[in-house]
């Protein structure tokens, strides 16, 4: 995963990840484009869940709630 990626705002991600979406629903992608796609699109919402986590683990923090 690059450090571009990691460094985007989570809200960037999904703009991306929906525009990826939209690419791969057209008929006339070729099978090597669409997989580059959805690699391209994987990278991002690895980066995206890990944003998540992130703020859920800060969010814990701040309540002073351990548990998960």
């Amino acid at each position: 995963m690059s450090d571009e990626t990691d460094d985007k705002k989570l809200s960037e991600q999904i703009d991306e990840l929906s525009a990826l979406v939209k690419r791969l629903e057209d008929p006339s992608i070729e099978l090597e484009d669409a997989l580059a796609v959805y690699e391209s699109g994987m990278k991002i919402a690895q980066a995206a869940q890990k944003a998540l986590e992130q703020a859920e683990q800060r969010i814990e923090t701040v309540s002073g709630n351990t548990e998960s």
